[in-house]
């Protein structure tokens, strides 16, 4: 006869104490295995293919936004003067598409531009639509100002068979000037669609977490002054060519693709290597600042860089993941459709990356004089 007894010895609890940690320490080798260090990645260097700059027709300085259509074809959208002009696929200036006034087709104030299938409409005259197209010589010509009001600011918009679908952002609170938002706010994607010249009840598709601009108020209480801190985790909304939305929420470290109707179609979860904000990176954002205003703005900023800070899809189907900027340029890290690294790309200071397209990349640099600057890879 077998007697069993209840209880576990001491040594059996060490036994399985042990496996546990064992357990532990692989899977913690496992996942640091297949982190993804940035800093491991080669760099690609880049080819400058051509600039547009100051000509006799063109006079670049606020430039706001940089669009390519399927041909090449380049739109610039100004906000100093309100307008939009259009270069060849070299970089040659074409024609003014859109300038300032009050006119069918003419533009009030900075028209929020946004581009799909060759076709343009910015919110205009006060969040009224006006509607852009291309016409068989390529050139982009004004269609008509629709009657309706948006509901909120656009974010995008894409071409359907028989009506065209709007994305507006509203934020769930409205706060009053003068009283500070707290760092984090949330706004609501809402998907509406034209229909006859009518803009039908749109309903909110995706939530977007957001920070905060930093708010300082001035002039003894009577206004404020907003501005951006880097190192931020703010989502990230964008209607692709085809159609699809692409979302990236860096404090999730994942980029969501959805289709045509809103269906998740793919899905990266990143595991990216922690880097930390250094004091390096301090002085670089406010070289100009004094130490008490900087100490203001680093309580605000994480210790610790996002994985990303925003992502591109090129038509090729690689990611294109805004990942820091320094000293030595503004780093894009390219990733495959399924999150392999391709390699990493460094552009100059204070370039920001409009659209990448056709192999090549469009710029935007504003520092002393502004340029348009498009590269390709080597």
């Amino acid at each position: 006869m077998y007697t069993f007894k209840t209880g576990t010895s001491s040594s059996s609890i060490k036994y399985i104490f042990l496996i546990g940690l064992m357990v532990l320490g692989c899977n913690a080798r496992s996942e640091s295995e297949n982190q993804l260090d940035y800093s491991e990645i080669p760099i690609i260097e880049l080819n400058k293919e051509f600039s547009i700059t100051e000509s006799e027709n063109y006079i670049p300085a606020i430039v706001m936004r940089v669009m390519v259509s399927q041909d090449g074809s380049i739109l610039v959208s100004e906000r100093s003067e309100n307008s939009i002009h259009q270069f060849d696929s070299l970089g040659n200036y074409m024609l003014k598409v859109a300038g300032p006034g009050r006119g069918p087709g003419e533009l009030s104030r900075y028209a929020n531009p946004h581009f799909s299938q060759n076709r343009l409409v910015m919110s205009n005259n006060n969040n009224f639509l006006t509607e852009y197209g291309q016409n068989e010589e390529g050139i982009f010509e004004y269609i008509k100002d629709y009657k309706f009001r948006l509901p909120g600011r656009l974010r995008g918009f894409r071409v359907e068979e028989d009506q065209n679908e709007l994305f507006v952002s509203v934020d769930s609170v409205d706060y009053p000037f003068l009283e500070i938002p707290p760092e984090f706010t949330t706004e609501f994607i809402i998907s509406t669609k034209i229909q006859n010249d009518t803009l039908l009840d749109g309903e909110s598709i995706m939530s977007l977490k957001s920070h905060s601009s930093y708010v300082e108020i001035t002039d003894g209480g009577n206004s404020m002054s907003y501005s951006r801190l880097p190192y931020r985790y703010s989502d990230y909304f964008s209607v692709l060519e085809g159609g699809n939305l692409l979302i990236s929420r860096p404090s999730k470290s994942s980029i969501e693709i959805l289709d045509r109707d809103l269906k998740p179609s793919h899905h990266l979860k990143l595991n990216v290597e922690e880097r930390p904000v250094t004091e390096k990176d301090i002085e670089y954002y406010f070289p100009d600042n004094t130490s008490s205003e900087i100490n203001d703005r680093k309580r605000l900023i994480s210790d610790v860089k996002p994985p990303f800070m925003r992502v591109l899809l090129d038509d090729s189907n690689r990611f294109w993941l805004m990942t820091d900027e320094t000293v030595e340029g503004k780093e894009f890290v390219i990733l495959s459709y399924t999150g392999e690294p391709i390699g990493r790309v460094l552009l100059p200071p204070g370039s920001t990356v409009h659209a990448v397209r056709n192999g090549k990349i469009y710029t935007v640099k504003m520092l002393n004089e502004t340029s348009i600057d498009v590269y390709s890879l080597k």
